[in-house]
């Protein structure tokens, strides 16, 4: 995989993601206490893991170890991007440190 598509695929999804999450939101107004930055993440890791994987079977692209790879750092990358900003990032890992403590 090349820088490039690299890009492409994390633009994608993570404008597929931010929808996703949006339409979850929408969904469960006022019926479910969640935290949105840890369900944006979820959704995020989700859209590009399983993006990806759907690239490389539809490219014939083989899952080798260095494709694996890819696949777990372009799903990062967009979850890192859904969240947009240091501040929600740091936000969320505070709100799974508080949901263990809780248990």
């Amino acid at each position: 995989m090349n820088v490039i598509t690299f890009l492409f695929l994390l633009s994608a999804f993570s404008i597929i993601s931010g929808l996703v999450t949006e339409g979850i939101k929408n969904f469960y107004t006022d019926k479910v206490n969640i935290s949105y930055n840890i369900m944006a993440l979820v959704v995020a890791l989700t859209v590009g893991s399983c993006g990806t994987a759907v690239y490389y079977q539809l490219n014939d692209i083989a899952f080798t170890i260095n494709n694996i790879i890819y696949m777990v750092l372009l799903s990062l990358a967009s979850g890192l991007s859904a969240m947009v900003g240091y501040d929600k990032v740091k936000q969320t890992i505070q709100q799974i440190m508080n949901s263990k403590n809780n248990m």
